[in-house]
């Protein structure tokens, strides 16, 4: 993966680069940054406000990661493993990391409230538990601090092997957010019944299509999701067994990446849109 060359990092970050402005414009013309006062909302609190802002501090640190890999890479020589970069680059390898991990464990914890959240209307009962007395509310606490913890964690304890570094970070990475994925396809699944109740207890027109887009929007996002996580486990996997089949060559590692950064920013795009549409959101309400 160290062997990428610059052409990949350079797609993260006219992706990644776009979609911040693409964010900043939207909350720009939702409400003119309102949104973003810790009181504002229909119903504020804390939680709420965590969400939100784990989800926006994520795009500005990709943004960091993928701009400052790019110039790192066009600073280097072309397939040059990090072992060989020059002192200067060597020593930003480490930070640029620690970013990655950060702002991957950030997008893990609001892609988990999401699936529990869901899971938890999905098992609505009369005697039901309120959300934060919930199983699924715990689940995400306890999921939300493996995850912070886990990913930087990772990169500190294998900082000194700087040409498998990254291997490591996409590896445990893209393991956590595949399972977050598949466990979300339970969601897809039920939906319809849970559209049928919805419909049956004579709700709203307006709420019954706030949901439909809702699930429209997740089988689109799913997709892009599998595209972010699935490049990357081949590539890492490919790396720590020592196969090299696909760091041999420039091509196909950097088609792989380029398929991730497009499946990442994507999915985060068609996110902020399922928020819209997500009738108990915790973003941009």
């Amino acid at each position: 993966m160290s062997a990428s060359s610059p052409s990949a990092y350079l797609l993260w970050s006219i992706l990644s680069v776009l979609f911040l402005c693409f964010l900043v414009r939207h909350l720009w013309q939702y409400d003119r940054f309102q949104c973003l006062r810790w009181s504002a909302g229909r119903t504020p609190g804390a939680f709420r406000r965590v969400m939100t802002y784990s989800y926006l501090g994520t795009v500005p640190l990709l943004v960091v990661y993928s701009v400052g890999m790019t110039v790192l890479k066009y600073a280097e020589v072309i397939a040059r493993p990090v072992s060989l970069y020059t002192e200067t680059g060597r020593r930003w390898v480490l930070p640029l990391d620690m970013v990655l991990s950060v702002a991957w464990a950030l997008e893990l914890v609001t892609h988990l409230e999401e699936l529990t959240f869901w899971l938890y209307l999905l098992h609505q009962k009369p005697n039901k538990a309120p959300w934060f007395e919930s199983w699924e509310y715990t689940l995400w606490c306890a999921g939300s601090l493996v995850s912070i913890l886990g990913l930087p964690t990772t990169t500190i304890i294998v900082r000194h092997d700087a040409d498998l570094m990254d291997a490591y970070i996409f590896l445990v990475g893209a393991c956590a957010s595949t399972i977050n994925t598949i466990a979300f396809l339970y969601i897809l699944a039920r939906f319809p019944q849970f559209l049928h109740g919805v419909r049956r207890d004579c709700v709203p027109d307006a709420v019954v299509g706030r949901l439909v887009n809702f699930y429209t929007l997740n089988q689109t996002r799913i997709l892009f999701r599998f595209l972010f996580t699935i490049p990357l486990l081949i590539i890492s996997i490919d790396a720590l067994l020592g196969a090299h089949l696909i760091a041999e060559s420039i091509f196909w590692t950097d088609f792989l990446q380029m398929l991730s950064g497009v499946g990442c920013f994507a999915s985060s795009a068609i996110t902020l849109l399922v928020c819209l549409y997500h009738t108990n959101s915790f973003l941009l309400t």
